[in-house]
């Protein structure tokens, strides 16, 4: 993992096309790490740990710092601890949950990822409870749990004990029924984040349909990330800023950013405070986000 001191780049605040002269936010590269294969998904603990999904490897990495190397578990399989494509990753600090896709199940480990427990529920008669191809997985702040189906295109939420409470995001109403859903995130508010290449939708923690966001805007939106004001919202060269208002407000492409090592294709982001991870095929790059002229 190299430390740089000095790389920066100005974002570009103004989502009409030049530098703004007030409020200019800064992005100084700090470290990157990694040589991943295919990185796909970045989850990172309120303790500061960071876990990366490497869906060609189909391993899941503990990712270590200038001392400490990574660790891994992983390999193709359906065994407990191996996966077939992990597409989603969510943690509280103490467990840490994978959305196993191709063998249809989440999968729990401990924060140093030992195996603890595994679920699926594809081959139950009942419908409702039945989930396939996971894409992604969300935990509130009170354990409950939301898979993204990829199967039934729809989330399924689960209290903290894993009984079944809903589903939501397949009713016949256009606006909030999911098409092509590619990640959900739970808000701070316990609001649910279903991200489409085209939208983001917001749900509340009880599947009621809230708004829609970046229509007209977003064409191939990939991932996207919470800040305390707002989010982002990522393609695999462009990472956009929105407002809590769902506002845009800003973007970057990535080929403006100056970095030690050049930065591939970009999958995955987090923010923590004033960090904006971002996660391409191969890398982690970890920038310093810094707003001037207040």
């Amino acid at each position: 993992m190299a430390a740089l001191s000095s790389i920066v780049v100005l974002l570009f605040v103004a989502a009409g096309g030049a530098f703004a002269s007030e409020s200019d936010t800064l992005l100084t590269e700090l470290r990157s790490t990694g040589s991943f294969q295919h990185a796909f998904r970045l989850a990172i603990s309120p303790q500061g740990a960071i876990y990366v999904s490497d869906v060609d490897r189909n391993q899941i990495l503990l990712v270590g710092d200038d001392r400490t190397p990574a660790m891994s578990i992983g390999g193709y399989g359906w065994e407990a601890s191996t996966f077939d494509r992990p597409t989603g990753l969510t943690t509280d600090g103490l467990n840490l949950f994978v959305a196993d896709h191709g063998n249809h199940r989440i999968q729990r480990f401990d924060r140093s990822l030992n195996f603890v427990s595994s679920f699926s529920t594809r081959d139950t008669s009942v419908s409702e409870l039945r989930i396939g191809y996971p894409l992604g997985i969300a935990l509130s702040r009170s354990g409950e749990l939301f898979v993204l189906d990829g199967e039934n295109l729809r989330i399924v939420k689960f209290g903290p004990t894993l009984r079944f409470e809903r589903s939501f995001g397949d009713i016949d109403d256009q606006r909030a029924r999911l098409r092509r859903p590619l990640k959900i995130l739970v808000g701070s508010s316990d609001h649910i984040f279903v991200l489409e290449p085209d939208r983001l939708l917001e749900f509340d923690m009880f599947g009621q349909y809230l708004r829609t966001v970046g229509e007209g805007v977003l064409a191939e939106a990939k991932s996207f990330a919470l800040t305390q004001g707002g989010f982002i919202i990522l393609s695999a060269d462009v990472v956009r800023w929105f407002s809590e208002r769902g506002e845009q407000t800003g973007l970057v492409r990535s080929q403006h950013l100056i970095t030690e090592v050049p930065m591939g294709p970009i999958e995955d982001a987090f923010v923590v405070g004033d960090h904006l991870y971002l996660l391409t095929t191969t890398r982690l790059h970890v920038f310093r986000v810094s707003v001037t002229g207040l």
